[in-house]
């Protein structure tokens, strides 16, 4: 549950913003107006979690915790299922690989020619 979704903001949304959005909500499903709406709830607990700036930054730390977990779900399901390959290995990545590899054999190799002209 994204409660920057179910406010209907931005993640990067102002105090001013986050307390505009919970009123609209708010005046639409509170109880008194609306009894059968169960979504009063689910927003009060946004807005308490959002508008106090120390619980909003753990909430952040957690949810950026959970999108980083559930794409390596994600991905491992994938590979399993054999739906595509795991794109852990970027394009610089695989060049910068090759480029280290390059490197050691040319060392190996001069290292080779030393020992020979020395033998």
């Amino acid at each position: 549950m994204n409660y920057y979704n179910i406010l209907g903001i931005q993640n990067n949304s102002s105090q001013e913003q986050i307390k505009i959005a919970f009123r609209n909500l708010a005046k639409m499903h509170h109880p008194d107006k609306n009894p059968q709406s169960v979504q009063f709830r689910i927003i009060s607990e946004a807005y308490r979690i959002l508008s106090n700036p120390q619980l909003r930054a753990r909430y952040d730390q957690a949810q950026q915790q959970y999108e980083k977990q559930l794409q390596i779900y994600k991905l491992i399901r994938n590979f399993i299922n054999g739906n595509g390959e795991i794109p852990l290995i970027h394009q610089k990545d695989l060049e910068s690989n090759q480029n280290e590899s390059k490197t050691v054999d040319i060392q190996q190799i001069q290292k080779k020619k030393i020992r020979k002209t020395q033998n």
